[in-house]
């Protein structure tokens, strides 16, 4: 009857233990800051299903650069808030949110989203304080202290049970790809009968793009 389900529903063995490992890290990261009375302890349970990869470098790398930024973020929040008035503040958050999210284009890979929480983490810290600024330092503590929790209980549960790379997958994919892209691109120059579709050519776009995206 099991069997039967997983067939139906479209899941297989796999799939079942990687969402039962989200559910426990969602779990365990909520019970934890709630265990230290951290404020808006939920908090904790939204790094879980962000920083979740599909392998397990991809898994402790990600998590990395989410610590770094975080880390980051919150260090330039503070000090911009220590400007004490709300135009300078959110003027010095503008500056630092355009940076991160100029970087986010350039630095490649998961390199990038460290850029982004460093913008992100920079805005939770600030914005608080310029909005209620009686609690602002409670809630930006709150926020850093839940994700520092939710990153390293996701990252021990998930890497244990997230396989590793399939690099050698990965490189026979990129030459195939290669080959292909070379054929298109021979093809087209020499006008020939058979030169490929529009179709052909976002097939290949698309895989080019896809095979980048993987290439952390």
């Amino acid at each position: 009857m099991l069997a039967t389900l997983m067939r139906w529903s479209g899941l297989d063995r796999a799939a079942l233990l990687h969402a039962a490992g989200l559910a426990g890290s969602a779990w365990l990261a909520f019970a934890i800051a709630a265990s230290l009375h951290i404020q808006n302890a939920y908090w904790a349970a939204m790094p879980v299903f962000v920083v979740a990869q599909a392998s397990r470098g991809l898994l402790i790398e990600r998590a990395f650069y989410r610590l770094v930024g975080t880390a980051l973020g919150a260090a330039l929040g503070f000090a911009v808030v220590r400007a004490g008035h709300p135009v300078v503040e959110l003027a010095l958050l503008a500056c630092v949110v355009a940076v991160g999210a100029g970087l986010t284009h350039i630095l490649r890979g998961v390199h990038s989203y460290g850029a982004f929480m460093v913008g992100m983490t920079a805005a939770v810290v600030v914005l608080p304080s310029v909005l209620a600024p009686q609690h602002a330092t409670e809630i930006a503590v709150a926020r850093v202290e839940c994700t520092f929790i939710g990153v390293l209980v996701v990252t021990l549960v998930m890497g244990l049970i997230t396989p590793g790379s399939r690099r050698d997958a990965f490189y026979r994919r990129a030459r195939k790809l290669a080959a292909d892209a070379v054929g298109f691109a021979a093809a087209a120059a020499e006008g020939t009968a058979g030169v490929p579709s529009q179709a052909d050519e976002r097939a290949v776009l698309g895989e080019i793009a896809d095979v980048d995206a993987l290439a952390v």
